[in-house]
């Protein structure tokens, strides 16, 4: 019997596909408690709500209102109603407080706030590492480090966070020595170091000039079982180019691979910075051509670098180049100040034609120069005899509310 082609097996279809749910609407209130123009309006919609609308998004949703409005002084009277209501809050809630308050200043009041938790909610660690950052960015680091053993009473347990936010502080202002002695204490109560903690003492040490300390430091986490990262190396070359020590802080960064850590945009940030000290716009060139080989793209901060390093040799047509190359080559998008420090370059090298091209390439961006760009384009071009392309700066300049004063 002759075989027969085989029939193609139809699908069938599915019955069940799989359709991503919509996010779900905002609820009314919700939507009505921020479109009220005051925050002091809308604290006053929520406590004369219905009982069932005293929940914990509307209650927040004001809190946060008044926060960033800086109506610090009607938090604590809104909480004690909000208490007295018994409207539900959570940790989340009073950490966004506490650290607008930290950032406007007022520790005393985050204190406050801090110590209004347990009417509503447990603190955790949000709380409590909120209340510490406040504190520490306020100067108030004993402070601070005196809140560590209420911990445990607190129902929480300080870990290597809590202990960094207290290190950064030490580090600020007792210097090396004394963010030592937080180390001490945090392995002393068993807490195991980060790389954060790490980082933040070769950095003091390396501020400090303590190089050997540093690569000391580098060593112990080894012995800790802490793996150094890109940051730390960033740090160490960074000390080193600070004494001078060029050469040893780009070895240190091709040494990097050999310690299981391959070297980022932050380590070529270090050498090309001090690349613009030495004057060394070729070695800055070359770190941007090693970065590709490394599949690092470089951005635009490292061409404005470059940028800025050839404008301040008078080279502004290779700083133009470079300019058209960080788009093409590594699709990089110039921000304002790369268009800044290219014209003024072309205005101090009276280089006013690439000036003016680099001027209408930053409108085209949607960019504007600074006033005192304007104004030395506009007397250059008038200089040299190109009056109508003076008056298209000078329009240009209109549109935006500038003039020129006395000067110029």
């Amino acid at each position: 019997m002759p075989a027969t082609a085989a029939t193609p097996r139809r699908r069938r279809p599915k019955k069940f596909l799989y359709k991503p749910k919509p996010p779900p609407e905002p609820h009314p209130f919700l939507l009505r408690l921020k479109s009220l123009p005051s925050p002091i309006a809308a604290a006053a919609a929520l406590l004369s709500a219905p009982r069932h609308l005293h929940d914990y998004p509307f209650a927040a949703c004001v809190l946060y209102r008044l926060a960033r409005a800086r109506l610090f002084p009607l938090v604590l009277p809104l909480l004690a109603s909000l208490r007295s209501l018994r409207v539900p809050l959570q940790p989340t809630a009073f950490a966004a407080l506490i650290e607008h308050l930290g950032a406007a200043s007022r520790p005393d009041a985050a204190l406050l706030v801090f110590r209004a938790v347990p009417a509503f909610c447990s603190h955790s660690n949000t709380t409590f590492h909120a209340l510490l950052h406040s504190l520490v960015c306020n100067g108030r680091v004993d402070a601070a480090r005196d809140m560590l053993p209420q911990a445990p009473k607190l129902g929480v347990r300080t870990n290597a966070v809590s202990y960094n936010i207290i290190l950064n502080g030490v580090c600020h202002r007792d210097g090396f020595s004394g963010a030592r002695a937080v180390l001490e204490e945090m392995l002393a109560r068993g807490v195991r170091p980060t790389v954060v903690t790490f980082n933040t003492l070769v950095g003091s040490a390396c501020r400090e000039g303590e190089l050997a300390a540093a690569e000391r430091l580098v060593d112990e986490m080894a012995r800790r079982g802490v793996t150094p990262n890109a940051v730390t190396y960033a740090l160490l070359m960074q000390g080193l180019c600070d004494v001078g020590r060029y050469d040893e802080a780009k070895k240190l960064m091709f040494d990097m691979e050999y310690r299981d850590c391959q070297p980022e945009a932050a380590n070529y940030g270090v050498l090309m910075s001090a690349c613009v000290l030495r004057g060394d716009a070729e070695g800055v060139k070359r770190l941007i051509s090693n970065m590709r080989k490394r599949k690092l793209k470089p951005d635009d901060a490292s061409y404005n670098v470059l940028i800025w390093c050839l404008c301040d040799a008078g080279r502004v047509d290779e700083a133009h180049r470079a300019l058209v190359e960080m788009q093409l080559k590594d699709g990089a998008v110039p921000s304002a100040a790369t268009y800044r420090v290219l014209l003024d370059g072309c205005c101090e090298a009276r280089n006013f034609e690439l000036g003016l091209r680099v001027f209408n390439a930053m409108l085209a961006s949607g960019h504007c120069p600074l006033a005192r760009a304007f104004r030395h384009l506009v007397r250059g071009l008038g200089e040299d005899g190109k009056g109508e392309e003076a008056c298209f700066v000078l329009e240009q300049m209109a549109l935006r509310g500038l003039r020129l004063d006395a000067e110029g």
